[in-house]
């Protein structure tokens, strides 16, 4: 039997919440039990029953500075559960409980932005997000080189870190799944959309492009392209990025025909990109972007950002462009509103290349590495004890 400590105090949005609500409650059990260390219970995630047990962390967790400085040394000394576990799993991708002593160093690697100097020399000089990435960049190559295993959620990932660190452990690569919901859209959201539009659905941040995607609406304008058609920007707003938004489409003229629309429900996701007559994905930086493969299984047409790695998701089936190409973007959403025979096909290969990606595969692999793991010290563990 393995006792294995999940820690998910840095779990608060994104990519990382969305991979533990999927693999918690598919945790296998048997003769194995997991922990979760966590500052609250979080909806959708598992029960206390037998395979899943959740232990409280003091609610200072919750602040970055602290996780990485006392809570260092909370967990080391001080913590009464220190010291029991045979496998540590870094599920949410941080590092900031040291694990029991002896035990497998397991880390889930979801955010790319520390090892992509571009996206950091977007961010204020002097700002926390530079500062965190640094730190991120510091603390994970130091971790992935010590790990007994890391899971890597796109094969670009695994290259960027192996080119930057000599790994002593394994390596696994098991990407995403999908889900979707089946809510209709509501009133409130429905009321303020136009009747055609072309949609970007992801937070305003500033690797995300959504200045770019501005600049070619007013390009497609400046050549009286299209001017019954809507851009519409959707998603939560983050710091600063969202006023620079705000600020080019007022500078451009464009307050009439760029809508900024706010967090959409997960539920309701499905039912809003299908509405568009054109979906863009622009982001400069990812890992495994759970968006994208949402856009691929709701089968829309898509314009996608050329980076890595989305090509490796999206497969040779979808239209790429170098997102910070004003020229670009705008010659790309010209030519698919142009031709709605192509937005049909790429819409239906997208869905099909989307059913490779599946949650329970996703969780499945995933518990089984991790658990490889833990069964490998426990065992070491237990023939100490008998010698």
């Amino acid at each position: 039997m393995a006792d294995i400590l999940l820690s998910a105090l840095a779990a608060r949005r994104g990519g990382a919440l969305t991979y533990l609500r999927h693999i918690l409650p598919a945790f296998p059990g048997g003769d194995h039990r997991l922990f979760v260390l966590a500052t609250r219970r979080i909806d959708g995630m598992g029960d206390d029953d037998g395979r899943v047990t959740w232990l409280k962390a003091p609610a200072w967790t919750e602040r970055p500075l602290l996780r990485m400085t006392l809570g260092w040394l909370y967990f080391r000394f001080l913590w009464p559960w220190r010291g029991r576990f045979d496998a540590v799993f870094y599920a949410s991708g941080t590092i900031e409980t040291p694990p029991s002593p002896g035990a497998a160093y397991i880390i889930t690697f979801h955010n790319m932005a520390p090892f992509d100097p571009e996206v950091v020399r977007r961010y204020p000089a002097l700002g926390w997000a530079r500062l965190r990435n640094t730190i991120l960049r510091r603390s994970l190559l130091k971790a992935f080189a010590r790990a007994d295993l890391v899971i890597f959620i796109s094969n670009y990932a695994q290259q960027v870190i192996d080119v930057l660190t000599h790994r002593q452990g394994r390596a696994e690569v098991i990407v995403h799944g999908v889900a979707l919901g089946d809510a209709p859209l509501s009133p409130t959201i429905a009321a303020r959309l136009p009747a055609r539009f072309v949609l970007y659905l992801s937070v305003l941040e500033a690797y995300k492009a959504q200045i770019e995607a501005v600049e070619a609406w007013a390009k497609l304008r400046e050549l009286g392209r299209r001017t019954d058609v809507k851009l519409v920007l959707a998603g939560p707003e983050y710091g600063p990025y969202a006023d620079e938004v705000r600020a080019t489409i007022a500078r451009l003229d464009l307050v009439d025909d760029v809508i900024l629309l706010g967090p959409v429900p997960h539920a309701e996701v499905a039912a809003l990109v299908r509405l568009a007559e054109l979906n863009l994905f622009l982001s400069t930086c990812e890992n495994c972007p759970n968006i994208l493969l949402e856009l691929m299984r709701a089968g829309v047409p898509l314009l996608v950002s050329a980076r890595e790695p989305m090509p490796e998701l999206g497969g040779p089936d979808l239209d790429y462009v170098e997102p910070y190409d004003v020229d670009a973007v705008a010659a790309g959403i010209a030519r698919l509103l142009d031709d709605p025979a192509r937005r049909e096909a790429m819409a239906a290969a997208a869905y099909q290349r989307s059913l490779g990606f599946d949650w329970g595969t996703t969780a499945e692999r995933t518990w089984a590495a991790v658990i490889g793991e833990a069964t490998r010290v426990a065992a070491r563990r237990g023939k100490a004890r008998r010698a």
